[in-house]
């Protein structure tokens, strides 16, 4: 046979195995708001669409050496913002994109991370190997597994990551800065979908350091 034939029907064996067991499980990030302070709380729910439907609430308490996660099944809709209306709830403001810049104030921004161009293929090597998602990228990862934001202006400090993402080749999808006790919330737009065409966002929270951050 062949073997233009050949790689074609392979190719078609190997689409139709995906669609048939594509699952779509699709994170959706819904940011709540922050209780007041320093060591206020971060909250959040984390929706699944597809075959894996699910929520699950994650409330996260800022401010110590290592901060404190809380996490339970099920939507907190109609808990957060009733907690949050009692307890003095922070101003945030949500940032906008001027050409991949998020300007915390002026002079001072952040931009997603540098593509690194070596990524799809890696990632693709971790799903012929029998990988399929971000936890098997991570365990296959000797070096240069994530890529994190660059600041500029400031000094920032990573304090949470939300397991379950990839951090490489990303975009921002949500920034929302909460400029009184200078925490800053990303989610992460990811691209590259795991097999069954499940989604690989992510979540991060960093908390800025520099002067230079205006209240």
């Amino acid at each position: 046979m062949n073997k233009s034939i050949v790689l074609v029907c392979a190719a078609v064996v190997a689409l139709s195995a995906v669609a048939v067991g594509s699952t779509f499980c699709v994170q959706t990030f819904t940011i709540y708001g922050k209780t007041a302070g320093e060591h206020g709380a971060l909250m959040w729910d984390v929706f699944i669409g597809g075959e894996c439907e699910s929520t699950t609430s994650y409330c996260l308490f800022l401010g110590n050496a290592r901060p404190y996660l809380l996490t339970t099944t099920g939507s907190a809709k109609d808990v957060f913002p009733e907690f949050l209306s009692e307890n003095r709830p922070e101003k945030s403001k949500t940032l906008r994109s001027s050409e991949s810049k998020y300007f915390i104030s002026k002079g001072v921004y952040v931009t997603p991370p540098p593509p690194d161009s070596t990524f799809q293929r890696k990632f693709g090597k971790v799903i012929n190997d029998g990988g399929g998602n971000a936890w098997d990228w991570y365990k296959a990862c000797p070096v240069n597994c994530s890529d994190y934001p660059v600041f500029f202006g400031t000094d920032a400090k990573l304090v949470y990551e939300y397991q379950g993402g990839l951090y490489k080749n990303y975009a921002f999808s949500q920034v929302i800065f909460f400029p009184k006790s200078k925490y800053l919330v990303l989610v992460i737009d990811q691209p590259t979908r795991a097999v069954g065409s499940d989604s690989m966002h992510g979540l991060l929270v960093y908390k800025l350091t520099g002067k230079e951050v205006s209240k």
